[in-house]
């Protein structure tokens, strides 16, 4: 009885984990099935959505103004090359789109077989009313935008793409693939995983240790060429028991270029070409490996291995690698001897120089440790922003901008600055972090708030940077928009927008002046003379003031057509009643020059310095004055 009763409990304990792992064997073929197919559909909606642009032109959506853009004629022409091109891809349907006061219109779209039959097809300027919240959002995005809708046409995975005509108008190109077949294949997948996993679970030493073999086989190969990958490569380096070791890792330098023009299967069929070839090439004692899209590497116990370089030269040769169709390839190298620990990091830091100067191949040596050394200070620089926002120690400094004689202050500038350890960091210390963080609307509403908390009980004028992105940004604007609401004098705020990103971004740019002029705030282009220094173009942004870079400020001294120049803007600035204003003023020469060319005011360390409390900055000009 006892040992019946243990056997009963065994058998119990042993169907509840064979259910427990089925289910989840299946969840994981489920998950698992289900990623894989939606990131090929996204893969293919995102380069058939790239060639709509190619397939329209360039000048297609340039100076759109109606329904008579583009004759009866020439759009059928259009949709037919759009139609042919979905049908290739398999697709549902591609197609551009633009916005006018909220509403979507088709640009261009492709048909299909049905859409004939029913006579269903769309024309240019055809309204589209079913039009989603993400498909209006996508006007405003910079990036994909990626949604599943349903309309009269069906059920699809969809996605818009933004781009920006010639003449700043925003549109989008699309394409749509049905999904309603999904749920069956999972369906599939989920049955195949039960039979599998029964099967496995009966026989689960053998077909465990099988199973176990395979999936080690599958980490270390590269799945679409079925050579060795980056994973393998660091578990032979580990477990070689020389030290020194040599690297060559080969960059294809036009491979994006090759799967952007021909799609990602004849990118993946080059590098099958190229790995095989080398591989057919290559001495016994050299390992072959795929490390990513674009890299393969060549490992050797030999330290002065000379292989590499001659494989280079005789790949790099004018003959193709493909002949249907034909592709050629341009191949560089970076070669990196010695210890093992370091081999992949150093072999990584030659090829990118080997990139960069578009040499064939670059060794590594020691000069290029200050690379190395740049990496490691990004890296603590990332790390002190991360702290310095996160325990609130980003603050606005504030500097005055003056009147020539130094006797009326116009307004105080707000800039960041982060305070760390009794150290004071400048925008050029963390900036490019920020950007590359993508944190530039948060230093910009901690600057915001900064100079708001400064002067809100006050009568004084303040001004503060923006950068495009913050225009860019709706949540951003929606900050601002709210914020100016409550400011009892908004029209003491000036915002002051960089001249080649408020040009480069013209119609988002004046939405945003628009939204903060209504509130009755200023707006000052900021560094003009470093871009497009295009006055006309300036104006139509209708600002309020402009202020002088400093470079050409520094050199007014110096050099008469810079004098002239400036003496020409004060005058029009003058005329078309713009305040000007001259930054960067280090010195009384460049102060009196200045204002002989009719500069009324100006901004600099002569005055006083970035300072963090109106007090020190009023202590620092009266020390000055005196």
């Amino acid at each position: 009885m006892y040992y019946s009763n243990k056997g009963i409990r065994w058998i119990i304990f042993a169907s509840f984990l064979f259910l427990a792992s089925l289910c989840g064997y299946v969840y994981y073929i489920y998950s698992h099935t289900y990623n894989d197919i939606m990131k090929d559909v996204d893969a293919r909606l995102l380069n058939a959505a790239q060639s709509v642009k190619f397939i329209l032109g360039e000048d297609y959506h340039n100076n759109i103004t109606g329904p008579g853009h583009i004759d009866h004629k020439n759009y059928l022409l259009k949709s037919k090359q759009l139609s042919e091109f979905a049908m290739q891809l398999e697709l549902e349907y591609v197609y551009a789109m633009i916005l006018e006061e909220d509403q979507v219109y088709f640009s261009a779209s492709s048909y299909t077989n049905d859409d004939i039959k029913n006579n269903k097809l769309t024309y240019f300027y055809d309204l589209y009313p079913e039009a989603t919240e993400s498909n209006i959002k996508a006007f405003y995005s910079t990036g994909p935008v990626f949604e599943h809708s349903e309309d009269q046409w069906g059920h699809f995975r969809s996605i818009f793409l933004p781009f920006q005509s010639a003449d700043g108008r925003t549109y989008l190109t699309g394409a749509d693939i049905t999904i309603t077949d999904l749920n069956e294949q999972l369906a599939a997948s989920v049955t195949q995983a039960i039979i599998t996993a029964c099967f496995f679970f009966f026989i689960a030493t053998l077909v465990g240790a099988f199973y176990i073999y395979l999936l080690k086989q599958n980490l270390t190969r590269d799945p679409t060429t079925g050579f060795a990958n980056h994973i393998a490569l660091e578990r032979k380096i580990h477990q070689t028991p020389q030290l020194h070791m040599q690297l060559a890792i080969i960059l294809v330098s036009d491979l994006e270029e090759i799967i952007s023009f021909y799609g990602s299967h004849i990118g993946d069929t080059v590098m099958h070409k190229l790995l095989s070839r080398l591989d057919k090439l290559k001495s016994s004692e050299c390992s072959l490996y795929r490390l990513s899209s674009n890299k393969i590497a060549l490992l050797t116990t030999h330290i002065n291995n000379t292989e590499c370089v001659k494989q280079i030269e005789n790949l790099n040769k004018n003959t193709p690698l493909l002949c249907d169709p034909f592709i050629y390839i341009t191949l560089c190298a970076g070669i990196a001897s010695g210890n093992k620990t370091l081999l992949i990091e150093n072999a990584r830091i030659a090829v990118e120089q080997a990139k960069r100067s578009r040499e064939l191949v670059v060794f590594y040596s020691d000069a290029m440790n200050t690379i190395k050394h740049q990496y490691q200070h990004n890296i603590k620089i990332a790390k002190d922003v991360r702290e310095a926002f996160n325990t609130s120690q980003v603050h606005a400094y504030f500097q005055p901008i003056v009147s020539t004689d130094g006797n009326e202050i116009l307004m105080y500038e707000g800039l960041a600055r982060i305070k760390m350890n009794n150290t004071l960091y400048e925008p050029d210390y963390f900036l490019s972090v920020v950007n590359r963080s993508r944190m530039d609307g948060q230093l910009t509403r901690i600057i915001f708030l900064d100079c708001v908390m400064r002067f809100r009980k006050t009568d004084l004028c303040w001004s503060m940077n923006l950068t495009a992105q913050d225009m860019l940004d709706p949540s951003l604007a929606a900050f601002f928009d709210d914020e100016l609401k409550r400011y009892p004098t908004p029209q003491n705020i000036t915002f002051e927008l960089v001249e080649t990103e408020a040009v480069a971004n013209f119609n988002e740019v004046k939405s945003f002046i628009t939204m903060v002029k209504r509130h009755g705030a200023k707006v000052f282009i900021d560094d003009f003379g470093t871009g497009y220094s295009n006055i006309s173009n300036i104006l139509k942004l209708e600002i309020d003031g402009v202020k002088i870079d400093s470079s050409l400020v520094s050199q007014i001294v110096k050099d008469e057509e810079v004098f002239l120049f400036i003496q020409h803007i004060a005058s029009f600035a003058k005329k078309v009643g713009l305040t000007l204003i001259a930054e960067g003023v280090e010195n009384k020469l460049v102060v009196d020059k200045l204002a002989q060319a009719g500069i009324n005011y100006v901004q600099g360390y002569y005055f006083a310095e970035p300072a963090q409390t109106l007090a020190q900055v009023e202590q620092e000009l009266s020390a000055k004055a005196s």
